[in-house]
C-alpha cells in the first residue's frame, strides 16, 4: 500500500502560503490518491491532492505532486540523468520564455501542465496545475494514437523545438543539462543501460521462436551482434552537429507523457506534453523517430508518415519565420535527413518502450524488477514481450528496420 504520511497539512500549507501569501487563511482539508497506475510513469511517483482551503472565500482544487520513483535502480538513474535538476530549469525558465515567444505573434498556445511550485524537502518533487481540472485526460496507451490525436502531437512539438531553438540562441547556458543524452558512453551514467540489451535478447528470443523454417536467419545473426552494438549506437542518437539545426527534444515522447482534451461531439481539440526529465538538445530526428515509431498506431504509420512529418515541417517553419529566426531555416528534406540520420532510435522506440507501452496491465510491475537482473527480472520481460499486441506487429517492423540498415 502506498505511504502518503508525507504529504501531510504542514508541507501542503507551505505550498498553498508560496501561491497565494498573505490571502492564504487555512487548509480546511485534504485527501491524497495516486494519479497514475503503478507502472504507468516508470520515472517518477506522481500523486494527486484534492484541496479544500480559505483565502477569504473557500476554494477547493487539484494539484500533482510528482516525485522523485522509491526504487533504487530508479532513483540512481534519476540521480545520474540530473533528472530533478533538468525539470526544473525547463518548466520553470525555459517554457516560460517559450511561452513570451508564441505570445509575441498571438499564439495561446500552451505546451505543458503549468508548474506551480518545486521543492526538496521532504522529498525532490514538483507542483503541477491539475490538467484533468482543465478536461485533459489520458488516453489508453496498448493501442497507440489515432491520426487526429497525432497531429496534435506533431503541431505541439514542432512549435517547442522552434520556440526552444530561438530561446538557445539567445540563452545557451539554459540548456547546460540537456546537453547529454540518456545514452552515454560517460561511466557514470550506465545504470539504466544494460536494459536496452535485455531487450534486444527477449527480440532475439522472440525471434527464435519463429525461425523454425530458416527464414528469419539472417536477422537473428543481426540482433545477435547487435545486443553488443545497440549501446555505441544509441550513443550516435545523442551525438550533436553543431552544423545541423539542434532543438530541445522532449525526449521521451509517448503515449503515457501526453494528455488529451476533446470537444462535445467534435473530437479530439487539445493535448499537452509532460514530463520533461530526460529533455535532449540535439537533432529533431531523436523526437520525431521515437514518437513516429513508439506511438502512432501501425496502420497510422504505414499511411500517414510522410503527412505527418510535412506538417512538422510546416508548423516549424511557420514559428521560424513569425519570430523572425535569423539561422537557416530546416527545409522539409532536411528534416527527412534528420529522420534518416537518427533512424536508429525508432529501433530504440520498438525494443525498448513499445512492450512498456502496449502491456496489458501495470499494477503489479516493479520497475526496479523490470530493470534489474536475476531470473525474476527475466521473467517479468519475458512476460512483457510476450504480449499477443507486441508480437503481432514487430515482425513487419524488424523487416523494415532490416531494409533499411538499422540492424546491421
Amino acid at each position: 500500500m502506498a505511504n502518503f504520511e508525507w504529504i501531510n497539512s504542514d508541507l501542503l500549507t507551505g505550498l498553498l502560503v508560496e501561491q497565494h501569501g498573505t490571502s492564504f487563511k487555512q487548509l480546511i482539508s485534504h485527501t491524497v490518491t495516486p494519479a497514475t497506475k503503478k507502472g504507468d510513469n516508470y520515472a517518477s511517483e506522481m500523486y494527486r491532492v484534492a484541496l479544500h482551503y480559505d483565502i477569504g472565500v473557500a476554494v477547493k482544487k487539484n494539484i500533482i505532486l510528482k516525485v522523485m520513483p522509491s526504487g533504487e535502480l530508479q532513483q540512481q538513474v534519476m540521480q545520474e540523468n540530473n533528472i530533478y535538476q533538468r525539470e526544473i530549469i525547463i518548466y520553470g525558465q525555459i517554457m516560460a520564455k517559450i511561452y513570451k515567444l508564441l505570445r509575441l505573434i498571438g499564439d495561446v498556445s500552451i505546451i505543458s501542465p503549468i508548474c506551480l511550485s518545486t521543492t526538496n524537502t521532504p522529498k525532490q518533487m514538483l507542483v503541477f496545475e491539475d490538467a484533468l481540472d482543465q478536461g485533459f485526460k489520458m488516453v489508453d496507451r496498448r493501442f497507440g494514437l489515432d491520426l487526429d490525436h497525432a497531429r496534435l502531437v506533431i503541431v505541439k512539438l514542432a512549435k517547442l523545438h522552434a520556440c526552444s531553438r530561438i530561446v538557445y540562441e539567445h540563452e545557451p547556458a539554459l540548456f547546460e543539462l540537456t546537453m547529454e543524452g540518456c545514452i552515454s558512453d560517460d561511466p557514470k551514467k550506465q545504470t539504466f543501460l544494460p536494459y536496452y540489451r535485455r531487450c534486444v535478447r527477449q527480440v532475439m528470443r522472440l525471434v527464435g521462436q519463429w525461425n523454425k523454417d530458416g527464414r528469419w536467419d539472417q536477422i537473428l545473426q543481426k540482433l545477435e551482434k547487435l545486443q553488443h552494438k545497440i549501446i555505441p549506437y544509441g550513443c550516435d542518437v545523442y551525438s550533436r552537429r553543431d552544423d545541423c539545426f539542434n532543438v530541445l527534444n522532449h525526449n521521451d515522447i509517448w503515449v503515457n507523457n501526453m494528455m488529451f482534451s476533446y470537444g462535445e461531439g467534435t473530437g479530439v481539440k487539445d493535448v499537452l506534453l509532460l514530463d520533461y526529465q530526460l529533455s535532449f538538445f540535439g537533432s529533431p530526428g531523436v523526437d520525431l523517430n521515437f514518437f513516429l515509431y513508439g506511438s502512432l498506431r501501425p496502420e497510422v504509420r504505414a499511411a500517414h508518415l510522410p503527412d505527418l512529418v510535412q506538417l512538422y515541417h510546416t508548423t516549424l517553419r511557420s514559428a521560424l519565420e513569425q519570430l523572425h529566426y535569423s539561422g537557416t531555416i530546416p527545409t522539409l528534406p532536411d528534416i527527412h535527413v534528420e529522420i534518416i540520420r537518427k533512424g536508429f532510435h525508432r529501433v530504440n522506440a520498438v525494443f525498448q518502450q513499445m512492450p512498456i507501452a502496449m502491456m496489458e496491465r501495470s499494477d503489479g510491475v516493479d520497475m526496479d524488477l523490470l530493470l534489474g537482473e536475476g531470473e525474476r527480472s527475466e521473467a517479468c520481460r519475458c512476460e512483457l514481450f510476450n504480449n499477443p499486441r507486441y508480437v503481432s506487429i514487430l515482425p513487419a517492423l524488424l523487416q523494415e528496420f532490416d531494409r533499411n540498415g538499422y540492424l546491421d
